[in-house]
């Protein structure tokens, strides 16, 4: 039976008004003892209802349903076999009193079906209220919780009173229940309005209540606390839905957001609300309208439809143009597309106004024609705006007149090109520095223009606030042309290869931010425009270039490190074509060595680079020859050999006059190709240099190698035209001829045996080979034990000295090591003599015998 009186549901834990005789009330401490009393001398004769909640080896709880308690029980109380006792059976009980501990204990059980029991009581007619509080579904752990106190405590209900002097909410919230999840109903019964909560799980046919809905329902009575709660409730009459218009501010994959026209505030729709064609014209800015429900206790959108563009304005704006000044731009942060992006803040504009005087206006992004950063102290164009949901003042139509770059947190202005294009931004390779910035679109100033890839732009540089990373901001699109890499200085050079570039890098031209100075790359030796000796490096040419080839060029300076690099190179004459002149050397068996004519150093050649113009087996030392300059595995070298007739090449002419010196560097050394005779008495004729330079062509004997200290006699050689520095010529040692007789011979060397000076005993080997014989000495004459005379000389490659001017004095002499000497007793010389007597290994004097056995 629905009970009569007033019921107040207040907030959790609050108290139930019932006037006397209904059910539920509280009265004062005097009336709980007697009722106590009454119920206690009573009990004999109620039975009551309730569920088992809890089972121990001899005895169990019940949870009654008539009292918000759980009273005790013994297995022997029960009937039948307590076997099939188990926790959430519904069972039928008396109330006794235990009589040891005077508490409540459950007497003579009856176990009933299932659905039997219940905690609640429901009116036997059915209601009409309103949704005052949309309900909405929980998680299962949530509702389990909810439901849980729901049944064990007074629901949080509101209070009333005459509906003609003040309706009362006892939510502090402005209506919401405080139970999550739960709704509320508002009802009339005797002119007076009253609350009841309701659950989402309450609701008894599957149309979804939402506020304004009129309904129908039964009241259901916790036998337990006495809490109300709606059950069964049913949908009577939906309530008229209020439209609410917006624009859309942003969209994600499946949902997005408005912006509300009836209050400064955002809210919360799903594209399910859409029509299924609605949501391809879903857009940024597209005018909607909507209807506010509560969906999980927070307010969606639902039912969007579309408005024509321009039906929703938020603001009253002026029609006069201000201009002004930024005094606090707005500041963003670019995330490059990784985690959220934190909401700008907004910035102020400062102008002086015909009321006011100089004041400030603030502006958002929105405010903003185009997206681009604005600086402090930037010039601007605006018109003032009037929010009409808030009343607030703003400026909009925020356009940048002039840009002011000398900024604290700025550097100058900066040049580059678009490198890259990706979805909403890109990437600039900048002119003066070697980086790729990051920028987004909406920081080209110009917004009409459509930008592409390789369109040159000018910018500023700016760090990042979030994550210090530098990016272009204030980008202007400039005329093709205007951006430059590198500059070409105006001088046109001449100069010579001197390195070549390996493999095919000469066919393509080079990325000029790819050059890098220690990479692969030729370089050129020219006079620079100083007029100082410079080398400069090319990395790539219109044809191949090798060593020496004579070119023409022009030097670029790259903008960002000020690297030189030589381009728009013409050759204007191949090394092959430059022919230089000079005498043979040296010569070894497949390869010799060629004197320049300038007797400053030799070069390398091969015997197959003579094979077109001379046969390398007919060529002799001090022969004159042609040939150009190649290089050959990162050598210089001698190439295309041609013989000159002798006399082509203008020599010094000798004095008459012999001088004596001393050798002071030897030829060949580190510092030096030359070598350096040091005078020992001065010429009586000539005005002669402290030291003078010989060479190979100043030897008598080109096969001579001198060392330092050695003593010499040479003549004065002048040039012919007397602008040279005089040469020591016909240069030869004043050591003499040593004797010796021939040791061994092999293929094409020897080794000569001789009595070292002033040591008659001593003997020494010397090696020499069939280049170094005299005149008229044929290598194939020589056998061992031939008496030869010869001269030593130092070889700087192997360390030792060697023979030559190898030439043959008598025929076969038996060497003395094979002589069979008499050991007779008459000889006054010793045959022999016993430096040290031979010892065993273990100290004994000789070697035991050896046994053949």
């Amino acid at each position: 039976m629905y009970p009569q009186g007033h019921y107040s549901t207040a907030s959790r834990g609050g108290s139930l008004k019932v006037p006397p005789g209904g059910h539920g009330g509280h009265g004062g401490h005097q009336e709980e003892q007697h009722g106590a009393q009454v119920f206690r001398k009573s009990l004999g004769s109620i039975r009551e209802t309730g569920i088992i909640d809890k089972m121990m080896p001899t005895f169990g709880f019940i949870s009654c349903c008539e009292r918000n308690e759980s009273i005790f029980f013994h297995f022997s109380q029960y009937s039948g076999s307590v076997a099939d006792l188990q926790v959430g059976d519904e069972v039928e009980f008396e109330v006794g009193v235990d009589s040891r501990t005077g508490k409540l204990i459950a007497r003579r059980l009856v176990r009933l079906p299932q659905g039997t029991v219940s905690f609640e009581s429901i009116s036997e007619e059915r209601l009409l209220g309103k949704v005052d509080c949309q309900a909405y579904l929980l998680s299962p752990t949530a509702e389990a919780t909810t439901a849980s106190v729901a049944s064990d405590s007074p629901s949080p209900t509101g209070s009333s009173s005459s509906h003609q002097h003040h309706q009362h909410s006892p939510s502090p919230k402005g209506g919401k229940s405080s139970e999550p999840g739960m709704g509320r109903i508002i009802y009339e019964r005797n002119g007076e309005y009253f609350f009841v909560p309701y659950g989402f799980t309450d609701v008894n046919d599957d149309h979804e209540l939402h506020k304004g809905d009129e309904v129908s329902f039964y009241m259901a009575t916790n036998k337990r606390s006495g809490a109300l709660r709606a059950r069964l409730v049913r949908l009577v009459q939906p309530a008229q839905l209020e439209k609410v218009q917006g624009l859309v501010k942003t969209l994600k994959d499946s949902f997005g957001f408005i912006e509300r026209a009836d209050v400064v505030k955002d809210i919360f729709f799903h594209y399910s609300e859409l029509g299924p064609s609605a949501e391809a014209d879903m857009c940024v800015g597209a005018c909607v309208e909507f209807v506010v429900q509560n969906r999980q206790g927070k307010e969606v959108a639902t039912m969007i439809s579309f408005l024509p563009p321009g039906t929703v304005q938020f603001d009253d704006v002026g029609t006069e143009e201000l201009g002004g000044a930024i005094k606090q731009p707005i500041i963003r942060s670019f995330t490059h597309g990784r985690g959220k992006e934190p909401e700008p803040i907004q910035g102020e504009i400062i102008y002086d106004s015909d009321v006011q005087g100089v004041t400030t206006l603030p502006y958002t992004e929105k405010d903003q024609v185009g997206g681009y950063t604005m600086l402090t102290g930037d010039i601007v164009r605006f018109r003032s705006a009037r929010d009409r949901r808030s009343g607030s003042q703003r400026a909009t139509s925020v356009t940048l007149v002039k840009m002011v770059e000398k900024q604290r947190d700025t550097s100058t202005r900066e040049k580059g090109v678009v490198a890259a294009l990706r979805d909403g931004f890109g990437f600039i390779r900048c002119a003066d520095r070697d980086a790729r910035l990051f920028f987004h679109f909406n920081e080209v100033i110009d917004i009409e223009h459509n930008l592409a890839q390789h369109d040159e732009v000018e910018f500023s540089v700016q760090n990042d606030y979030t994550n210090e990373r530098l990016h272009a901001i204030r980008i202007k699109i400039l005329q093709p042309g205007s951006v430059k890499f590198e500059t070409i200085l105006p001088h046109v050079f001449q100069g010579t290869v001197d390195d070549e570039l390996s493999g095919d890098g000469w066919r393509t031209k080079t990325n000029i931010f790819k050059l890098q100075p220690d990479g692969d790359h030729g370089t050129v030796r020219y006079e620079n425009e100083a007029g100082l000796t410079d080398v400069v490096g090319f990395f790539w040419s219109p044809e191949p270039l090798q060593f020496g080839d004579q070119v023409e060029f022009c030097v670029g300076v790259r903008s960002y490190d000020r690297l030189r690099f030589a381009l728009d190179i013409k050759v204007l004459q191949k090394a092959k074509d430059i022919r230089f002149r000079g005498f043979v050397a040296t010569l070894k068996e497949s390869f010799g060595f060629i004197e320049s004519e300038e007797r400053d150093c030799e070069l390398f050649f091969p015997f197959s680079s003579c094979n077109k113009y001379c046969n390398p087996r007919e060529l002799v030392v001090l022969d004159e020859v042609e040939y150009c300059i190649v290089r050959k595995a990162g050598k210089l070298a001698a190439d295309e050999i041609k013989t000159l007739p002798k006399g082509t090449i203008p020599m010094e002419k000798v004095q008459p006059e012999i001088l004596e010196g001393v050798v002071i560097r030897a030829m060949k050394s580190p510092e030096e190709y030359e070598g350096a005779i040091k005078p020992l008495v001065s010429s009586s004729e000539l005005t002669l240099p402290p030291q003078m330079a010989f060479s190979v062509t100043s030897l008598t004997d080109p096969k001579l190698t001198l060392r330092e200290g050695d003593q010499v006699q040479f003549q004065v050689g002048t040039s012919l035209e007397g602008d040279k520095v005089p040469r020591a010529m016909n240069v030869i040692p004043k050591r003499g001829f040593i004797r010796g007789h021939i040791d061994s011979i092999k293929d094409q060397y020897g080794f000569i045996s001789y009595q070292l000076h002033g040591q008659e005993l001593s003997h020494s080997s010397v090696f020499f080979h069939m280049s170094s014989l005299s005149s008229g000495c044929e290598f194939s004459e020589l056998a061992p034990g031939d008496q030869v005379e010869f001269l030593t000389t130092f070889n700087h490659k192997t360390q030792k000295n060697s023979a030559v001017h190898v030439k043959k004095l008598s025929s076969s002499i038996r060497p003395d090591h094979l002589l069979r000497r008499s050991l007779s007793k008459s000889s006054n010389t010793a045959a022999m003599i016993i430096v040290r007597s031979p010892i065993g290994p273990n100290g004994s004097k000789g070697f035991a015998p050896r046994s053949l056995n």
